[in-house]
């Protein structure tokens, strides 16, 4: 029977949540809404505060060390550190290891069990005030009381937002509006000044790049990466294809202008090495981070993008690349691709309020493969093709060997059947670059 607040509980999920975390830190970030007040058990509240916060910072290692000195390392969580002592701090490692769960979702039941807890707890003591309340002598004021007392509980454990008149937030709208205005354009513009005339990178948008199997998309997301580092823009890269080791090679090839076959094999001048080691020292200079992936899930992804925002910051999110498990690749079935684009569109780009960019496969027609599932939630598709020989000829040797089309944009044009932008692409330096656009040729 309840006879108080504190009788009303679920020690087992608070134990379950702190030995999750103590295995798996970085799944704090999915639990944001639960706060350390949320927990009955003293120890648990402080474990929770200090694992939190180390997750934050980047610390992955959960110890007992490492948890006194996160409490003792700021004025507000110290006090936390007289609350608990080593060997309750030890007790809890050592039953970490039986009570830990294996999956996000038994983490986040076990996080709901705790809210839901402490929800109920906070109602019971507000009724008991309220009933005090009614049981009193009359007041003029008491539906209101009761009304905000209410209010107060439920505000505090609400993940809804607000649903405001439009009055009230279309000053922010325009102002939102006005801090993506950039040079003519609206969000970072592309380093390909035709493509800025359709579509360019914004927060909360996912902008896809499809092109056949070895065709150029890897090149392009990394000629992307490097435009917007030299805008200072913080990015992570998130490669299912190249490991670092690979990676870092286009990339210093790219950035010092030797070619990537002798660059790798080290047949290069020492005024080449210089080259080199310029490029590897200006990376340094920048908020970049790649992560090899060979098999991409939502868990792993949105952990990863969490916890380098948190970490270093991030503007935008490169995913190289979306594609569907029919031949073999990284997904399971079609249907999981179909909720990881919408997970990165939605979850990360929208909620996070960070730039997308990404690639896709497209067929030898020319189609996005599994369109529907990518085209739902993509901003923009533009399709990366070999121009023909035919079209070389008549466009000039000089307007490049490659075409882009915008296929599908929702935030602005979309080109005619036979529309194109014209690029240059030097595969031996990993670069794109803007070539002389074409005229076309008018049908009359």
């Amino acid at each position: 029977m309840i006879t108080k607040a504190e009788d009303i509980n679920s020690i087992e999920s608070e134990a379950g949540v702190i030995a999750t975390l103590i295995h798996h830190p970085e799944w704090s970030f999915y639990s944001e809404h639960l706060l350390p007040n949320h927990f009955t058990d003293k120890k648990n509240k402080c474990v929770y505060t200090a694992i939190c916060d180390l997750a934050r910072k980047g610390i992955g290692t959960i110890d007992t060390y490492n948890i006194f000195e996160d409490l003792n390392s700021n004025e507000a969580t110290r006090r936390f550190s007289e609350d608990i002592t080593i060997d309750e701090v030890n007790e809890l490692m050592d039953m970490s290891d039986v009570l830990c769960r294996d999956t996000v979702e038994e983490y986040k039941l076990l996080v709901a069990n705790v809210l839901d807890a402490a929800f109920r707890r906070d109602m019971y003591s507000s009724l008991k005030e309220i009933e005090s309340l009614c049981s009193s002598s009359p007041s003029e004021d008491v539906q209101q009381k009761i009304y905000d007392i209410v209010d107060g509980v439920m505000t505090e454990y609400s993940t809804a937002n607000e649903i405001p008149q439009f009055k009230d937030v279309v000053d922010d709208y325009w102002a939102e509006i006005q801090s993506r205005q950039r040079d003519g354009f609206a969000g970072i513009p592309f380093k390909f000044p035709a493509l800025n005339e359709y579509a360019t990178i914004e927060p909360g948008e996912l902008f896809i790049f499809a092109a056949e199997a070895k065709q150029g998309k890897s090149m392009m997301l990394l000629n992307c990466a490097v435009d917007l580092l030299k805008r200072d823009m913080a990015v992570l890269y998130l490669d299912s294809e190249l490991n670092s080791r690979l990676f870092t090679s286009r990339l210093l090839s790219h950035l010092s202008g030797v070619e990537y076959k002798r660059l790798t094999s080290g047949n290069y001048s020492v005024e080449e090495a210089e080259k080199i080691e310029r490029a590897r020292e200006w990376i340094k200079t920048k908020k970049f981070t790649h992560i090899y992936i060979p098999m991409f899930d939502q868990q792993s992804i949105y952990t990863a993008v969490k916890k380098v925002k948190h970490t270093q910051g991030l503007d935008v999110l490169i995913v190289d690349y979306f594609k569907g498990s029919g031949e073999g690749d990284a997904f399971d079935s079609y249907q999981e691709l179909g909720r990881f684009v919408d997970m990165v569109k939605n979850k990360i780009c929208g909620d996070m309020g960070i730039c997308g960019i990404g690639a896709a496969q497209a067929t030898v027609t020319g189609k996005v493969a599994d369109s529907a599932k990518i085209g739902r939630n993509a901003s923009t598709i533009a399709l990366i093709q070999d121009k023909t020989p035919e079209e070389v000829l008549a466009d000039g040797v000089e307007c490049g060997n490659k075409k882009l089309r915008v296929v599908l944009n929702r935030n602005g044009m979309q080109m005619a059947p036979g529309e194109y932008i014209d690029l240059f692409f030097d595969g031996n330096l990993i670069k794109y670059t803007e070539a002389k656009q074409h005229t076309p040729i008018s049908p009359y």
